[in-house]
């Protein structure tokens, strides 16, 4: 079972759950300007995780073997799309795309737990494909607020 995976336990859960709501917290107390900036921002870290997963991958093996050089290749472009995607969409009209995207990179999460990928660990996978979730939703909700129809009763940050 998932739940039982060597490396997680209650406390990586607890912690993974804070990190969601500080996340959602932090996003909530921004403007509505600032806030596809810091989703954004939350997309390229977790992108650039997997790059890093993949070159310590590369630091261990001692030498470039065709797979692990193959990990590191896919990695960086998943890591690239992410990057010109969320770029593509942060001034746009859409901006609730970066919750989307969020979870597609959660969706990644879970086919590399369940591909049993080895250049991550099973657990952060686990607890990733959580915050993915839970923080991708929220960031849909929170960037599809409409403006307040009276621009001076919104609040300025």
């Amino acid at each position: 079972m998932v739940l039982f995976m060597t490396g997680l336990n209650p406390i990586l859960l607890g912690v993974t759950a804070l990190l969601a709501l500080a996340s959602i917290g932090a996003a909530n107390d921004l403007s509505a300007k600032m806030r596809p900036v810091f989703f954004y921002g939350v997309l390229v870290a977790m992108a650039a995780i997997y790059v890093g997963f993949a070159v310590v991958a590369l630091d261990q093996a001692d030498f470039m073997t065709r797979p692990v050089l193959s990990v590191l290749i896919v990695e960086s472009a998943a890591f690239l799309v992410f990057l010109f995607a969320g770029m593509a969409v942060l001034d746009s009209d859409r901006p609730w795309l970066l919750g989307v995207f969020i979870m597609v990179h959660g969706g990644i999460d879970l086919i590399h737990l369940l591909m049993g990928t080895p250049h991550s660990p099973a657990w952060y996978e686990f607890l990733c494909v959580l915050y993915d979730a839970v923080v991708g939703l929220a960031a849909i909700w929170l960037l599809s607020e409409k403006p307040a129809a009276n621009p001076e009763a919104a609040p300025s940050q």
